[in-house]
């Protein structure tokens, strides 16, 4: 059984049962089938886990204000330079999420930056994307939980990006994301990858689970024609191969594509 709503095995709808037993003291941002089952899945139906790990969530929320992150302002240069946004849909419906890594200054924005905003914009993200799959579940009458990601590697370097503060915690960071926001990934396609991407990826490929790893698809030469098998051209910017955005080939109206910053934070 695949775990998901309708496709249980008597075990794993006791699990379920037992969680949102377990959790009836606690105020959560969700509570259908549908988000119980992602963490449950993310633990492989471990209830003691999902419980454990649903507790710490909340804890976070709390600390972070999670709940009314989406009227928060990051500060302008994280608005400016974290490479991040959402354009489009795939061929099954789901929502579409840029990452312009490659162009991430990170070493300038964890010098300029607090870490606490670094970590609370990185939670806003994550918000972000479970207001995008409410936005769309409406508009498909179903249930949306699931996002593809586009990864963009284009002038990545260890010129820009080795730098071992940033990377230490750019890592936090991942794990914060994938412990809090378990199982809501489709496809990550990495695009435009230098020679370099073997080495980075052996950095961060620990802190990444392996059910995330499963769904990562490095793309070749021939990454446009590729992306087309699960991107309509009518969903994609013009420089992802798609008809979108003239004369905006990237579509920065809705994907910030990042860049080098250098002032630092007083």
């Amino acid at each position: 059984m695949s775990g998901h709503v309708g496709d249980l095995s008597s075990s794993q709808q006791e699990a379920l049962s037992k969680l949102k037993a377990s959790l009836s003291d606690v105020t959560l941002p969700d509570n259908d089938d549908y988000y119980f089952l992602r963490w449950l899945r993310a633990v492989k139906f471990d209830c003691d886990k999902a419980e454990q790990r649903l507790r710490k969530h909340v804890e976070l929320r709390r600390e972070l204000g999670a709940d009314t992150v989406l009227t928060w302002t990051p500060p302008e240069v994280l608005v400016k330079y974290v490479t991040t946004g959402f354009f489009g849909e795939d061929r099954d419906g789901h929502p579409v999420y840029y990452d312009c890594f490659g162009n991430l200054d990170f070493k300038g924005l964890y010098r300029s930056c607090k870490q606490d905003d670094l970590l609370k914009v990185k939670m806003l993200h994550g918000e972000q994307l479970l207001a995008k799959f409410r936005e769309f579940s409406v508009q498909k009458g179903r249930k949306i939980e699931t996002v593809t990601t586009i990864v963009d590697l284009e002038n990545l370097s260890f010129q820009r990006h080795y730098y071992w503060p940033g990377i230490n915690f750019l890592t936090e960071l991942m794990t914060l994301f994938h412990l809090h926001y378990p199982e809501i990934v489709k496809h990550i396609f990495f695009v435009k990858a230098p020679r370099i991407f073997p080495a980075a990826y052996n950095i961060v490929k620990r802190f990444i689970d392996d059910n995330t790893k499963s769904k990562i698809v490095v793309l070749g030469a021939n990454w446009k024609e590729e992306l087309l098998q699960y991107i309509s051209p009518d969903q994609l910017p013009q420089a992802y191969g798609g008809t979108r955005c003239e004369p905006d080939p990237m579509c920065t109206n809705f994907i910030t594509v990042g860049g080098t910053y250098h002032q630092s934070i007083t």
